[in-house]
């Protein structure tokens, strides 16, 4: 995977991804501390990220050397050339991580698009097309989310809602999980975003739900661990912010991606949903619908 030609290679991110599933526990916690760490790494030295994670120096230097870099001060060279080669942060405001605290509205752009063509880098054909076949052919569609994920959640459902029946958003409000969860079945899938901070309950839900057979797709930031050992597929996104709040702009790219992939799927029934909802609309809001109709014929 190294070279000596100046290459810098795929990003740490994209090394530790491919050999997750086989990581043994401690190295785990260390690829845990780094995919959290990720946008600081060159500030820490081996030691202070074998510590943060509970292992030992050598556990920290077989890691590394496992990813593919020759050592420590190797990995560390290569993840600034690949944060300063091409970043967004460099072609468009032409200074680099320094401006971060600055407020700037540019900058905050530049870190979306990084996030998003981060994120386009990680995803495979293959877990989408998982993904979006679960969507399709699921008895029931669940969709799953907690604190920030609310609204993701919010979100998908308010768009799957348009191409299929049987979309239930979780948690309801003023209810208890328990009525819910025992709904579940293995014909069910279930679309969970679970973006930093997690809750317990999430993994429980997630749980409950794999008992049962249910088909789970997760959408994520980097550092999801146990949550993406219950599903079936998971699908990671960048979602490092400018300042104090992380970023959704690849979440939500990866969102919609998935709601169209999945009318595309369904085919003349979405279509036919569509259709359904659209009378409604002319039905329940007649001043607005038919001007909106008369703008898109012209």
């Amino acid at each position: 995977m190294n070279n000596t030609s100046g290459e810098v290679g795929p990003s740490i991110e994209a090394r530790i991804l491919e050999v997750l599933d086989s990581l043994t526990g401690s190295e785990r916690r260390l690829a845990d501390v780094i995919l959290e760490e990720v946008a600081n790494l060159s500030s820490f030295t081996a030691s202070e990220l074998a510590e943060r994670a509970g292992v030992s120096n050598a556990t920290a230097a077989r890691f590394f050397q496992r990813l593919g870099y020759d050592s420590f001060a190797d990995m560390r060279r290569k993840v600034r050339q690949v944060q300063d080669w091409g970043s967004p942060l460099y072609e468009l405001t032409g200074i680099g991580e320094r401006r971060l605290a600055s407020g700037d509205f540019g900058l905050h752009v530049a870190l979306d698009l990084q996030n998003l063509t981060r994120t386009a880098e990680l995803l495979s054909p293959g877990d989408l097309e998982v993904a979006v076949k679960a969507l399709v052919q699921a008895r029931t569609v669940w969709v799953v989310g907690f604190r920030n994920s609310y609204a993701l959640a919010t979100y998908a459902r308010a768009l799957l809602n348009n191409l299929r029946p049987s979309v239930n958003l979780l948690p309801i409000a003023g209810m208890t999980m328990s009525e819910e969860l025992a709904s579940l079945g293995p014909q069910d899938a279930m679309l969970v975003l679970g973006f930093r901070r997690r809750p317990l309950l999430l993994r429980e839900i997630m749980q409950a739900g794999k008992d049962r057979g249910v088909q789970m797709v997760l959408v994520a930031d980097l550092t999801a661990a146990r949550t993406a050992s219950l599903a079936t597929v998971t699908l990671r996104c960048h979602n490092r912010g400018h300042s104090f709040f992380d970023s959704y702009a690849a979440p939500i790219s990866v969102i919609n991606y998935l709601c169209a992939a999945v009318g595309l799927g369904l085919g003349d029934s979405a279509v036919a949903r569509l259709e359904q909802i659209e009378t409604l609309h002319e039905k329940f809001d007649p001043l607005v619908v038919p001007s909106m109709r008369r703008r898109g014929r012209k």
